[in-house]
């Protein structure tokens, strides 16, 4: 079972937005890649400026693990931080977040927050 947050946009009430929570392995491997294809668009150009001056500083130094130690805590803090950097993104963009929902599938996590809602 997954953690899902039910998020609903203010203006246009019957547009939901359903993210996972929690670890993401996808944006663990792909840093600040996964954040572009999210549109996290300040943290996203942090993240590669960061390993950019890593890459830099391991050229000039000749230290390898300098930037073993930049990517491996940029993977981290993607991996740990990018849903709720995301979910942010979303609040910043007019959508409340409504409920947390355990489910095995997001399509799952939807269909169990309509049932409750129609039976309230």
């Amino acid at each position: 079972m997954f953690t899902y947050c039910v998020l609903r946009n203010n203006n246009d009430k019957n547009d939901y937005e359903i993210v996972e929570t929690g670890f993401s392995f996808l944006a663990f491997i792909f840093g600040p890649a996964w954040g572009l294809f999210k549109k996290l668009w300040f943290f996203s150009s942090i993240g590669f400026l960061i390993l950019f001056i890593s890459k830099f500083m391991l050229f000039e130094a000749n230290n390898n693990y300098l930037f073993l130690i930049f990517s491996s805590g940029s993977s981290f803090f993607w991996g740990f931080f990018a849903r709720d950097l995301y979910i942010q993104k979303l609040i910043h963009n007019n959508f409340s977040p409504i409920k947390h929902i355990n489910s095995k599938t997001k399509e799952n996590a939807l269909i169990k927050y309509l049932s409750e809602e129609k039976d309230e």
